[in-house]
């Protein structure tokens, strides 16, 4: 049986006091931002941990509106918090992991010769790096992202030029 609440994870990770989500549930909102720290760098890491990028928000924001993909990815996070040995390679919720011990289940995943686990760890990585690098002002001078294209000063040509796609540092 899975657990039903998520009462130990540490607060730094937990949705801030007010917040309303519309695609995540409170638990998955605090296991992405747990793995989006251990997959952005150490530099990204800092902007997540200091909630100068509100991870699990901006995710919260971008599945509300892709809800056909909103609830696999949902599911995904609950596998990777609560899942356990053999199909995640650990025994406690991954929030509750160090973060050495987050980086093997994540290496575990990513190296898996077994398509569902290394999924897992694919669409996990893609929501926190949509969330953090693509979807954050403040990340796009670590991936050399413009913004979205079409919108504001960014033109979709933009998107389409050779320096453009020689900039990103990812």
């Amino acid at each position: 049986m899975l657990p039903g609440g998520c009462g130990g994870v540490p607060e730094t990770l937990a949705p801030p006091a007010g917040l309303s989500l519309s695609a995540l549930r409170p638990c998955d909102y605090a296991t992405l931002p747990a793995a989006a720290l251990r997959v952005v760098g150490p530099r990204g890491a800092e902007l997540i941990f200091s909630r100068t990028v509100d991870v699990g928000r901006l995710a919260d924001e971008l599945l509300a509106r892709s809800p056909a993909v909103a609830g696999a990815l949902s599911q995904a996070l609950v596998v990777l918090e609560f899942g356990v040995w053999p199909l995640v390679a650990k025994l406690r919720p991954f929030t509750q992991l160090s973060g050495q011990a987050q980086d093997a289940v994540l290496t575990d995943l990513a190296r898996s010769r077994l398509a569902v686990k290394h999924a897992l760890y694919g669409g996990v990585r893609s929501l926190a790096l949509l969330s953090a690098f693509y979807g954050a002002p403040q990340t796009r001078s670590l991936s050399g992202y413009p913004g979205p294209f079409g919108v504001g000063a960014v033109t979709v040509s933009d998107g389409l030029a050779p320096e453009a796609l020689s900039s990103a540092r990812l």
